[in-house]
């Protein structure tokens, strides 16, 4: 039961933090509107599934000890996210009520911009490292899975609930004139963090 507790508070800290996954979601709210942020949640659920088996498996804690691997990983996420920034302030599309809800997106896309955005996201890669590593050692197998499924759901839940905030009618009807240029603050997000990855990636 404390090492549940543990993997709850720690998990809380973790997903509620600022990072790729919430400024994703939130550039998908405002962009795509509820349904496609909601699919983004999911695949950021699944993004924690496939670090939670890499955790379990051990395979998570050899691609950190391979800096070739490590390396890899950082030039694929810091491209990714700066493709996502530049995308977010270079659109010149106007926002209204009906193109935030009739988005272009499909279902299968905004799953895969989260999934994408999750697993090739170091600050999760450490996470799991610390977690599984150093806080579970020596836990059964079977736990490490239920720590995993329950990260999942619980990570699917907070950022769902994001997506039903950021596209409610109380929140669009104060802070829609605004969200063209909240959309092009968030891409400036995007891309600084993906400069700052570039940055560790030439300093590694």
């Amino acid at each position: 039961m404390n090492e549940f507790i543990t993997v709850i508070v720690l998990h809380l800290f973790a997903v509620m933090s600022p990072g790729p996954d919430y400024v994703l979601i939130t550039r998908q709210s405002i962009r795509y509107g509820r349904r496609v942020a909601l699919w983004s949640s999911g695949g950021i659920g699944v993004g924690i599934l496939f670090h939670s088996f890499l955790a379990v498996t051990g395979i998570l804690f050899l691609i950190a000890s391979n800096e070739s691997y490590l390396l890899f990983l950082k030039s694929i996420c810091s491209a990714y996210l700066l493709y996502l920034g530049i995308t977010s302030i270079i659109n010149t599309s106007d926002f209204n009520k009906n193109r935030v809800e009739d988005n272009k997106w499909s279902n299968a896309n905004g799953f895969v911009a989260g999934m994408l955005t999750n697993i090739t996201n170091v600050k999760a890669l450490l996470f799991f490292i610390t977690l599984f590593g150093v806080v579970l050692n020596g836990q059964t197998q079977g736990n490490l899975m239920f720590y995993g499924l329950y990260m999942a759901f619980a990570t699917f839940i907070w950022f769902s609930l994001l997506s039903y905030i950021f596209t409610s009618d109380a929140f669009k009807a104060q802070f829609l004139t605004f969200f063209k240029f909240f959309e092009k603050f968030l891409g400036l997000i995007l891309v600084i963090i993906a400069i700052q990855l570039i940055g560790n990636v030439f300093l590694f």
